[in-house]
């Protein structure tokens, strides 16, 4: 086992190694101080100035107050500034200014003492509270930096499980879908089925559109769509146009939102292959996008069998709950239950604006 690294430096020159960037600070650091940290460390500072003017000379009370008070607004004037730079040299910097006016301040109240006793009991006083404040800005850098840090990194574990969870729905999306249109194109070609063309060029279409789906964190709501519509073209070739029917009806204001890419053709797919397949009559699918309040709703509706009864998740599904769990923690939601007239109703319900990932 490797023996702990001692970062002697920290004796002459303290406080976190690391700058952080101003988009470091604009992600993890912009926060402001809490009323229950400022609240403590008032405490804290009174306590430490009132155990000062009790062992002071009682007649340099007046005195220390004045210089406590000076003190006092030059901690807070530099806490506030390393609060927004918790790092090594911001923080030697504000040290250095703050032990230069208690120098200063210290100087100014010794000369105006008479008393040796009473110089040497006033000079320590104030040697002690800026030490003291010094010492409490260290901890305040330290922690602060310590605590940013700690965001980054859960900030890049997230985008890491974002990431993963885009590349497995990527994965999860195309391989059956791709598989049997495939298949059915290879029969139609050797048996010269005058569908293979069509068919062909629908596939096509779906995979130039889905070519970007999977390659950002976000996508326009109106790719998304083509995307979809290019997909229900090349099963309703595989299915026949009496067996697949669709429509949207899609607020074209919605049409440039920013989605998580692939949430909503799960969906359809899902659609197609537990509402739409199964039924020898085939069906129709639904696709709804409105604004509701401060919050946008997605809807894919079929007319088939419906969920059944206590049905759990599969992939696809689980898929989708996981990812807008990952870009929107609690304030995204995905239901699916009985739709009105028979059939499944999946509704996706996101925040708006949609937080970044």
């Amino acid at each position: 086992m490797p023996f702990p690294h001692i970062d002697w430096s920290q004796l002459w020159y303290p406080g976190p190694r690391r700058a952080f960037t101003a988009e470091e600070m604009a992600r993890a650091g912009s926060d402001a101080p809490s009323p229950t940290l400022v609240t403590i460390a008032g405490i804290n500072f009174a306590s430490v100035a009132f155990a000062i003017l009790v062992l002071a000379p009682a007649a340099q009370t007046a005195r220390l107050t004045a210089a406590l008070v000076a003190v006092a607004a030059l901690g807070m004037a530099a806490a506030r500034w390393l609060w927004w730079r918790p790092w090594r040299r911001p923080l030697l910097q504000a040290t250095l200014a703050m032990t230069l006016v208690a120098t200063l301040l210290t100087a100014g109240i010794r000369w105006r003492v008479a008393e040796h006793e009473a110089r040497y009991a006033t000079v320590l006083t104030l040697v002690v509270g800026n030490g003291c404040l010094v010492v409490a800005l260290w901890f305040m850098v330290v922690w602060r930096g310590h605590t940013i840090e700690a965001r980054l990194r859960e900030q890049a574990e997230r985008q890491k499980s974002i990431e993963m969870a885009r590349r497995l729905a990527s994965a999860q999306l195309e391989p059956h879908f791709l598989f049997n249109t495939l298949a059915s194109l290879q029969h139609w070609v050797q048996t010269q089925d005058e569908r293979a063309a069509p068919l062909l060029v629908a596939l096509t279409g779906y995979l130039r559109a889905t070519l970007p789906l999977f390659n950002r964190p976000l996508l326009a709501a109106g790719d998304e769509l083509l995307a979809i519509e290019r997909y229900l073209q090349v099963m309703q070739m595989r299915l026949s146009t009496a067996r697949l029917a669709w429509r949207f009806e899609v607020d074209e204001a919605l049409r440039a939102l920013a989605l998580p890419p692939g949430l909503l053709l799960t969906l359809v797919e899902n659609a197609v292959a537990h509402g739409i397949e199964p039924r020898l009559a085939g069906g129709e699918i639904v696709l709804r996008g409105r604004r509701e309040g401060d919050a946008v709703v997605f809807e894919v509706q079929d007319n088939g069998a419906g969920p059944a009864a206590g049905a759990s998740d599969g992939v696809g599904l689980a898929n989708v709950r996981e990812r807008l769990r990952l870009v929107c923690g609690d304030a995204a939601r995905l239901t699916l239950g009985p739709a009105p007239g028979g059939g499944c109703l999946a509704r996706i319900h996101l925040p708006h604006p949609l937080p970044t990932p």
